[in-house]
């Protein structure tokens, strides 16, 4: 009786902690969205104007985004080949 109780609580112990990183891929996804979607749109209002200050602002708006996914896209990366491993 007291195994299965504890059986149960350690099952629902790591049950959470899966749980928990299938929860943090797919926030990482929702993310990575909107970053390919705001690149998109600064891409397009890049390609739109002609102020010489407001595109290197773009630009550079543009690097950040960029890095930022693909650091995003590694750790997504990781994440699932460490599920696949368990």
């Amino acid at each position: 009786m007291k195994i299965e109780k504890l059986f149960h609580k350690l099952h629902a112990f790591f049950d959470t902690d899966r749980h928990r990183k299938k929860q943090h891929i797919e926030e990482l996804k929702k993310i990575l969205l909107k970053l390919k979607k705001k690149e998109r749109k600064i891409t397009h209002a890049l390609q739109q104007t002609n102020d010489d200050s407001l595109r290197e602002h773009y630009q550079t708006e543009l690097k950040i985004i960029r890095v930022q996914r693909v650091k995003g896209i590694e750790l997504l990366q990781q994440l699932k080949e460490h599920k696949k491993a368990e």
